[in-house]
């Protein structure tokens, strides 16, 4: 982001601080700009409307993020290690930045660009390391089997879902705000563990 405007950075910056207090639906053009602390004229020659803020903010959010993903990837400990410290750390990402799970939903689903857009600005971690891990430990027998691409599947749903569908988990399990935001904030460390004891075979089970 170094090549770019100084007051370009700012208004992404303030467009996180915006979407994180209001929700993306209720922050604004001119809000951002307001918090920036330059023109919304200004703001319109670095970004063209508010989906393309998001889009900006998305990308700037995923790349803080995807190295250290990465770097568990490709890491040398063992696969339950991954499994805990990948998911601790995605967890703890969607709790920091509450908005961006559905905030994505609504403009993948929106009739615009964005997806094509998205997707083609977006550098994945490369999860090829993993699943080969994963394979190993199921023919060692030490996990159940399981597709490896399944597994990721599982640990990104139940990292996401509860974001996403807030309303209506919340109204479902019967839990009040605070409550549901204790259980999500929780879920930092247990969708770990739910990922791992699901899949780990007890060490009396393990066959020589």
């Amino acid at each position: 982001m170094n090549d770019f405007p100084q007051n370009r950075q700012k208004a992404i910056e303030a467009a996180i601080a915006e979407f994180q207090k209001n929700g993306f639906k209720q922050s604004s053009m001119s809000s951002i700009a307001e918090e920036a602390g330059i023109p919304k004229k200004e703001l319109r020659t670095y970004f063209a409307n508010k989906d393309d803020i998001f889009k900006h903010v998305f990308l700037e959010l995923y790349g803080r993020i995807s190295p250290q993903l990465q770097d568990i990837m490709d890491g040398e400990m063992p696969v339950i290690e991954k499994i805990r410290h990948f998911t601790n750390n995605y967890v703890a990402f969607i709790n920091d930045y509450k908005f961006l799970p559905l905030g994505l939903i609504r403009k993948l689903n929106s009739k615009t660009d964005f997806a094509k857009e998205f997707i083609v600005n977006l550098r994945m971690p490369n999860p090829a390391n993993f699943y080969s891990q994963v394979e190993k430990e199921i023919e060692n027998g030490r996990i159940r089997k399981i597709n490896p691409k399944q597994l990721m599947v599982n640990i990104f749903a139940l990292s996401v879902f509860p974001h996403v569908a807030s309303p209506l988990m919340k109204d479902f399990i019967n839990a009040g705000n605070d409550e549901f935001e204790a259980i999500k904030e929780k879920g930092t460390s247990e969708v770990a563990d739910f990922v791992i004891n699901s899949i780990l075979i007890p060490k009396g089970e393990i066959s020589d």
